[in-house]
């Protein structure tokens, strides 16, 4: 069984599923999980991020409880949210950076950073795009509430590799108190039919996964989330929160933390690329805070291999991230972190 490298301590129950399906579809892909196991565990500095992602839209259609969408905007972590302007990201702009990429082994990039990327009206081009230069894993995350037939279609011909839908639950009633929203049984159809077309159209892919953020208002489903999915999908996830400014209380599991580690493995595999351009380095909440140059003004090379980033990646495997008042308050917050 293949095993997966997670620092944030996420549960992944059938993984090697997932793993077995990229690999017989793409022989980069052993080459790409090496890449980022061995970025994961600090044994090799990459030349360029195995994996970029991007905020496609600073925009969601739903307003779940433990996601600052739902909060009021003065209490929105910091960037969180950007002007109306630079809400959408320059379709021009992700061209450039897929085609720095193909000229650098870009492996991966992820469709979704804390949106919705079913909200972004050239997400097909966009993954149309991205696999006719070569990126190998190319991945969506959505609320599955726009995940209809005729876009389910466009997504695995097109060349989506993975999809992952966050459910959070397993009753109407609880997905209303995480994600407020009413759509419960059009979202677990919308899943099922998507694997239904996947598999008439004779498709391998893409892999599906269906995740469940644990919390104290609905880890008594947790089991039942499980047993239903497990035999469905091609993997399930169980995730743990990661609390940034103004997090609820009430969904913080309540779990002592002891002997901290404060590395990371973010800044070594990945960047993020949001809405406006503003490039981030990592996918978590609080690292919104970080000021660093646009992509609009500096390339994805000059910015990973700048000393801004080096610095960073060094710091962090010698397990001084609390150095970093945004690194350390991100790591000190992780729920049973096991790095």
């Amino acid at each position: 069984m293949k095993k997966h490298i997670d620092k944030f301590n996420t549960k992944v129950l059938n993984y090697d599923k997932y793993y077995n399906k990229l690999k017989s579809e793409s022989n980069r892909f052993s080459e790409y999980r090496d890449q980022w196991d061995k970025a994961s565990n600090f044994e090799i500095e990459t030349s360029f991020p195995t994996q970029i992602e991007f905020e496609l839209s600073n925009a969601c259609n739903y307003r779940c409880v433990f996601c600052p969408y739902s909060f009021k905007k003065p209490d929105m972590p910091k960037n969180f949210d950007l002007p109306r302007h630079d809400k959408i990201f320059n379709y021009d702009l992700f061209k450039k950076i897929i085609d720095e990429g193909s000229k650098n082994k870009l492996m991966a990039i992820e469709l979704a950073y804390n949106t919705e990327p079913l909200l972004y009206k050239k997400l097909v081009d966009a993954i149309n795009y991205a696999k006719k230069k070569g990126v190998v894993d190319i991945r969506m995350g959505s609320n599955g509430s726009k995940l209809d037939k005729t876009i389910s279609k466009k997504l695995i011909k097109g060349g989506l590799t993975h999809l992952g839908v966050s459910l959070d639950a397993f009753s109407k009633e609880t997905y209303k108190v995480m994600r407020a929203s009413k759509l419960y049984d059009d979202v677990k159809e919308n899943i099922l039919e998507f694997i239904k077309i996947r598999n008439k159209l004779k498709k391998n892919l893409p892999s599906v996964r269906v995740s469940f953020l644990e919390t104290d208002q609905n880890r008594h489903e947790m089991k039942d989330f499980v047993n239903f999915w497990e035999g469905k999908v091609d993997y399930v996830t169980i995730q743990s929160l990661v609390k940034y400014d103004s997090t609820p209380e009430k969904l913080l599991l309540k779990n002592k933390k002891n002997n901290i580690e404060y590395t990371c493995h973010q800044p070594w595999t990945r960047l993020i690329i949001r809405s406006n351009g503003d490039i981030k380095p990592c996918c978590a909440i609080p690292g919104m805070a970080f000021n660093y140059p646009n992509a609009n003004k500096i390339t994805i090379d000059e910015f990973w291999n700048s000393n801004i980033m080096k610095n960073m990646r060094s710091t962090l495997k010698n397990g001084e991230g609390y150095k970093n008042k945004i690194c350390k308050s991100c790591i000190e917050s992780v729920s049973n972190k096991n790095n």
